[in-house]
């Protein structure tokens, strides 16, 4: 089979593979020259040592190129072209060296030329792979092999070479048309099968009733002809038939495959009863699948996803009342308890006893209690099943999260017998400390159950402050069994500092006094001290940090969590996607940076996973690779953090050409949205924290849809503001230097200086059509109603910022100055308002906007209100504020270049033709639009001085309130001392960062000027 040379970077790689490929060659020539003359021996050795000279001379290259020195590899490779001007891969090797020191355009150049050699030598051809793979230019490899195969059609490497870059542009089709090529040539196996996963592939990509009528059955009917001609040779195969026929429904012949002869090649132990189990699940042949979930719970009682099974098949079978004439399978709920009884006798007689038996009881009690069933006759109280679990497995950290589901079964009457069962078990009075570690642990198991029923919802705050003092003082005794602990281990008395946050955190909901959350955060930060790999302390500074504006002291957190790879996707909602509402602008830009790299490269590596796949057979994998490459491309946090990283950019302009060039640098295409909204995937993992709330206070699966809902929302507002201010932008350059067409390409066609009517006809089109969008929009989400649940909720996302930015006043003030900015192309009174109408309507809201912003400010200063408490919301409200300030000074920027290039047009014009000229009765006259648009912008200026006045203020003010006053167990006070510098800190550089824009802003609006 051919070897596919995997580049982008690795040259070294490339030569030894040659090296291998020249002997191989070698190898079958001298085979075959027994049947040859000897004249052909002494070419051959010639070839050979010709290829040895090329060898030698390129590694030179090779190992500069490997080494980074890329202008080295450019001097070695220019150097063995002076002595083979024609040598294919130097000039190969010299792109990707040209390439690489930033010289795209002449690389692009070499490479063309090569490719219109079409060449054929291995080593070209693999450079040229390199090059394309780092121009992102994947098709490119399919034409050069494509060529070289046309070339060349009975070379097998070509074509596994070609197969290859045919799967990295997901070409299924064509695929298939290379391995039946390849399996012609050389009737393998692996070349078939790879026909055949391309079949699949095509259904996986069209239509489900074309998929199953057509695509299916003839991947099915290639591989049925192979198992009757008995060639099937790999597990992989067979696994290959089965999801052929398990993705048209056939899971009778499935089955058959399974139990029949092809089945004997499948060697996983587990993986041919589980498969077999759940086929019979799927036909719902209950008794057969029954009596096999009974047979496999014998042999292994810890089996969890049998015991699942077995009780679907036993409930049908008793649902249906379908008998047993043997009586061997289970069809009813005293059966099923019997059996439950008879594993429970086989697990006590085991050295070490498993859990899974006892958990079967709490499933089938939880099973028979939703049909209806008195379970309690059966099973007995359910306070005593769950108390047998607790005697064997409550000193171990797995208890809570295995009896968690089944602590709603435990009703309000009996939940008081349950806390005095579960107390007494513990055997600590009041005041006492755990005397080992295995007491420790189930002390944490007791407090941890009770909190999961309300115990702690139903405290007073009196109250609840108490218990917190306890849990801490609980947690101090416990550093004692934690003194050997080693760096990378977790403390075992670490959930009582949990559990002290959790409860402060309650006390913060109740209260929104922030002195509870200081003080969890100075637990916390003690905590982390002792026990520094603990990420679920780690999680909860992050998420306390946040709550109290501090963004600088918990991207820190963030950092010492080491996010990397899915993480970025799965994990970004708990700072990335909120961070830059607390005005860390520099920290949001990396944070985007380092987020959209990883979508970046999702792609390449993705496909280098299907290569391998194909390459050693592991067919089941290719669909899964391709389903996890298509939930990153359509992952909601990758299009928010797209569309935010370009407002980002575009805001942070200094200059409107700057503002120009960075949509061009952005491939911004007004006209065009790129984001497939209804394939818009939730990769969230909203389990991360952890939480031993009542069920009322946890993330169901309404909150997950509403704040995924309420996600695409927003980004689809943020995107349609993007694309307006692109539209804006492109409107006001002069008409020689317009951004895009109405193809989304550079504008080339003018004449004399000016752009053809019809395109500039076709760019207000654009912009108004954006406009209305976003006016459609807006109305649309604000008569929406906002989830408040959010907000009183410890282990959930934040609330959206749909609904912060909707109560904002940067929308309307957006829509007004599009609004005035169409006024000013259109040359009309803009839907019945006067220019002066919308300019003040623009005033009044940016006003109004920074003087309430002000008086939030001194209200810090002259009133006891707790400033920590409310410095989040603030900050973001400033955040929006200087946002809104950023995009008034663009789209004033963009009025003043509408204008001067409209009155340079009426002077072209009016120089050919004097009737044009003279037809200006019916629009605004110019000198109105300068005198309106020149008011908007002194009042924006003025508001964005008064801004930042207000920022000044604030960072002058320092809070006294940073102090730790009840937790009096905590006698190092550098605890607090640290934590207060944090909050501080962070405080300050936000300010700092938000004063450094607003004065960009401010020089920005000084020059601007109709």
């Amino acid at each position: 089979m051919g070897e596919e040379l995997l580049g982008g970077g690795g040259c070294r790689e490339v030569v030894l593979n040659i090296h291998l490929l020249v002997e191989q060659r070698f190898f079958l020539y001298e085979s075959s020259s027994q049947r040859i003359q000897n004249s052909n021996k002494i070419m051959a050795s010639k070839t050979h040592v010709d290829v040895s000279v090329a060898e030698r001379r390129l590694r030179p290259i090779y190992d500069w190129l490997d080494n980074g020195n890329n202008k080295k590899a450019l001097q070695e490779a220019e150097k063995v072209l002076k002595k083979q001007p024609n040598f294919q891969p130097a000039r190969v090797l010299k792109a990707l060296a040209l390439l690489r020191l930033g010289k795209e355009e002449e690389c692009i150049q070499h490479l063309e030329v090569v490719q219109a050699e079409v060449p054929v030598d291995e080593s070209a051809l693999q450079a040229m792979t390199i090059c394309f793979k780092e121009l992102h230019k994947p098709e490119k490899i399919c034409d050069i092999y494509n060529a070289a195969t046309k070339k060349d059609p009975s070379n097998e490497e070509l074509l596994t070479h070609l197969f290859m870059a045919h799967v990295r542009v997901g070409d299924y089709k064509k695929q298939q048309q290379v391995a039946m090529s390849l399996y012609k040539l050389k009737p393998k196996n692996p070349y078939y099968f790879w026909a055949v996963m391309s079949i699949v592939m095509q259904a996986y990509e069209s239509d489900e009733k074309l998929a199953k009528s057509v695509v299916l059955p003839l991947a099915e009917r290639m591989v049925k002809k192979f198992a009757v001609e008995d060639k099937i040779e790999a597990e992989q195969e067979v696994l290959l038939y089965l999801m052929v026929l398990e993705m048209q429904g056939k899971y009778n012949e499935a089955l058959e495959v399974l139990e029949g002869p092809l089945g004997e090649k499948l060697v996983s132990y587990v993986f041919v009863p589980f498969k077999k189990c759940n086929l019979l699940i799927k036909l719902k042949k209950w008794h057969e699948s029954n009596l096999l979930c009974k047979s496999l719970l014998r042999k292994d009682l810890d089996a969890w996803e049998y015991y699942k099974d077995y009780f679907t098949s036993a409930l049908e079978l008793f649902d249906s009342r379908q008998g047993d004439a043997n009586g061997e399978v289970d069809n009813s709920p005293e059966m099923c308890s019997n059996f439950l009884l008879s594993l429970m006798e086989q697990n006590e007689k085991l050295p070490r006893q498993l859990r899974g038996p006892y958990l079967a009881r709490l499933e089938l009690f939880k099973r028979l209690i939703d049909r209806g069933v008195e379970a309690e006759v059966l099973l007995g109280d359910i306070v005593s099943l769950l108390m047998d679990y607790i005697h064997k497995f409550g000193d171990k950290p797995c208890c809570v999260p295995d009896l968690r589901p089944y602590m709603p079964l435990l009703w309000f009457d009996r939940r008081k017998d349950f806390v005095e069962q579960v107390t007494k078990l513990v055997g600590l009075e009041e005041g006492q400390y755990c005397s080992s570690p295995q007491q420790l642990q189930l002390h944490i198991t007791s407090l941890q159950l009770f909190r999961c029923i309300s115990c702690h919802e139903e405290l007073n705050l009196s109250n609840k402050r108490q218990l917190s003092l306890s849990l801490y003082q609980h947690y101090r005794h416990g550093i004692e069994f934690n003194k050997s602990l080693l760096h990378t281990d977790i403390a075992s008395n670490d959930p009582y500092a949990l559990l002290t946050a959790h409860v402060l955190c309650d006390l913060w909901f109740e209260t929104r006094n922030s002195q509870f959350l200081v003080d969890a955060l100075v637990i916390l930060e003690n905590a982390l001290e002792f026990s520094p790999s603990n990420f679920h302390i780690k999680l909860l500074l992050l998420r306390f940090y946040f709550l109290l504006g501090a963004g600088g002291a918990a991207y820190k957190v963030y950092e010492s969590l080491d996010v990397k790879h899915m993480q970025l996707d799965s994990l970004g909602w708990l700072l990335c996607t909120n961070i830059f509402t607390l005005g860390h602008f520099t920290t949001t830009a990396n944070l985007y940076d380092i987020t959209l790299k990883f979508f970046t490269i999702n792609y390449k590596d993705s496909v280098d996973h299907m290569t391998f796949s194909y390459k050693y057979g592991s067919f089941i994998k290719i669909e899964e690779f391709i389903q996890f490459r298509e939930r990153l491309n359509n992952s909601l946090h990758y299009a928010m953090v797209t569309v935010e990283k370009m407002l980002l950019e575009v805001l942070a302009c200094r200059s409107y050409s700057q503002a120009a060039q960075v949509l061009v640098d952005m491939e911004i295409c007004p006209e065009v949205d790129k984001i497939s909204w209804h394939k818009l995937q939730d990769n969230r993992d909203l389990d991360v924290i952890v939480s031993w709330d009542p069920p009322s206070k946890q993330v169901t699966p309404d909150v997950v849809k509403t704040t995924f809902l309420d996600g695409v929302d927003f980004t689809k507002l943020r995107n349609v503001i993007l694309r307006c201010l692109g539209a804006a932008i492109n409107l006001g350059l002069s008409d020689d230097s317009k951004i895009y067409n109405h193809s989304g390409n550079n504008a080339s066609a003018a004449v004399n200086g000016e752009l053809k009517e019809s395109e500039a006809k076709t760019h207000l089109n654009i912009f108004v059509k954006l406009f209305e969008e976003f006016q459609q929009m807006y109305r649309s989400f604000s008569a929406r109603s906002s989830d408040k649940s959010l907000q009183n909720m410890i282990s959930g996302p934040l609330p959206s910022r749909l609904d912060s930015y909707l109560a904002s006043p940067s929308c309307p003030v957006i829509l007004e100055l599009l609004l005035l900015l169409k006024s000013l192309a259109t040359d009309n009174e803009g839907s019945g308002h006067t220019l002066s109408n919308i300019a003040a309507n623009v005033l009044e809201l940016v006003t109004s906007n920074v003087q309430s912003l002000v008086g939030k400010v001194k209200s810090f200063t002259s009133h006891d209100v707790d400033e920590l408490a409310e410095r989040r919301v603030l900050l973001e409200n400033f955040v929006y504020g200087i946002e809104t300030i950023s995009v008034a000074a663009l789209l004033c920027g963009a009025g003043c270049n509408l204008i001067n290039t409209s009155k340079t047009t009426l002077v072209k014009k009016g120089k050919k033709k004097k009737e044009i000229v003279n037809n200006q009765s019916n629009s605004q006259p110019h000198s109105v639009k300068s005198e309106v648009l020149n008011k908007v912008i002194q009042g924006v200026f003025y508001a964005a001085e008064e801004l930042g006045s207000a920022l000044a203020s604030w960072e002058a003010y320092q809070d006294p309130t940073l102090q730790l006053h009840n937790l009096s167990l905590i006698d190092d006070a550098s605890y607090t001392i640290k934590v207060a510098e944090k909050l501080t800190d962070s405080l300050k550089s936000s300010l700092k960062e938000m004063r450094q824009v607003v004065q960009i802003k401010v020089k920005y609006l000084m020059d601007l000027k109709v």
